[in-house]
């Protein structure tokens, strides 16, 4: 017999005692982390997963000990909440998600301790979610940029995007911030071979830069090609391959169609060139390769 004991309180929280039939909500934070520091007052965007592996979430209770700040009940779980101010000057906040299941089932999540002040002006925080730090394309590159507004004191930018010191975009959505404000993006095109710094800034409702903000990830744009083959004694394709990526994991593919890749081959160059070997003898069949360095 599948049941469970519920308990309703006010601004509908749930608390629950699954039976053993039902397996319990798996839930943590994702934002904000563990000693990260915002003014009292400012808008955080308070993240949170929620799976439950035999159902469904119904419900995620975020708390900001012992305060229940908000209920959210279709993901993603997200809670806008306006940091509060708990003591004179500055202290710390006990911030924590419940998931509660189909069933009613409930977990707890790990607590993250965050800490506020006053006296000074709010920090908005810009998250780059793409092209994630280290990422590596072909060059000449094109990849979409975007950044997550997670707080600000109210206005959703404008955002201003750059590929080191150069601006490639600006982004202002209008209207206020909440817990569904999408991510701002941009698309870089035509990025050179080299390593490239991308950072983010928001400019808030005066237009005036906060560099406290910036936020900076490295991405490598460079050169991979293969020269043309030879047929060894022993009667297999041989080729040289060269890279922009020595010391990056670097596999070698092949193909009859160009259309069903199959990995024959990864190393780890140590310099811009390599050697590569096919382990099956060469036939009259069509074939075909390719050189990947996966992200």
């Amino acid at each position: 017999m599948v049941g469970a004991l519920l308990t309703v309180g006010g601004e509908n929280v749930v608390r629950a005692q699954a039976s053993p039939d039902n397996l319990a909500p798996q839930v943590s934070v994702l934002w904000p982390g563990p000693g990260d520091r915002f003014r009292a007052g400012t808008l955080i965007k308070i993240k949170a997963s929620a799976t439950d592996p035999d159902g469904s979430v119904t419900q995620v209770q975020f708390f900001a000990q012992p305060e229940l700040i908000g209920v959210v009940t279709n993901p993603p779980f997200n809670l806008l909440w306006q940091v509060e101010q708990r003591v004179a000057f500055s202290g710390s906040l006990d911030l924590q998600a419940v998931a509660v299941d189909d069933l009613g089932a409930q977990t707890e999540s790990a607590i993250v301790t965050v800490n506020y002040y006053t006296g000074a002006p709010p920090q908005p925080v810009l998250e780059i979610i793409s092209p994630l730090d280290g990422a590596v394309f072909p060059a000449p590159a094109t990849f979409v940029f975007s950044a997550e507004l997670l707080a600000s004191s109210g206005g959703t930018g404008p955002v201003e995007f750059f590929v080191g010191t150069n601006s490639v975009g600006l982004v202002d959505q209008g209207g206020l911030f909440s817990a569904t404000t999408p991510p701002s993006s941009v698309t870089v095109t035509n990025l050179p071979e080299g390593d490239h710094k991308l950072t983010v800034r928001y400019r808030g409702i005066d237009g005036i830069y906060c560099t406290c903000v910036l936020k900076t990830n490295t991405v490598r744009v460079g050169n991979l090609s293969l020269k043309l083959p030879l047929i060894t004694q022993e009667g297999r394709v041989q080729f040289e391959a060269v890279t922009s990526f020595p010391g990056r994991q670097t596999m070698i593919q092949a193909s009859p169609n160009l259309l069903d890749w199959v990995p024959v081959s990864t190393n780890q160059p140590s310099s811009n060139t390599f050697t590569f070997t096919d382990p099956n003898p060469a036939t009259n069949s069509q074939r075909f390769y390719r050189a990947l360095v996966p992200p």
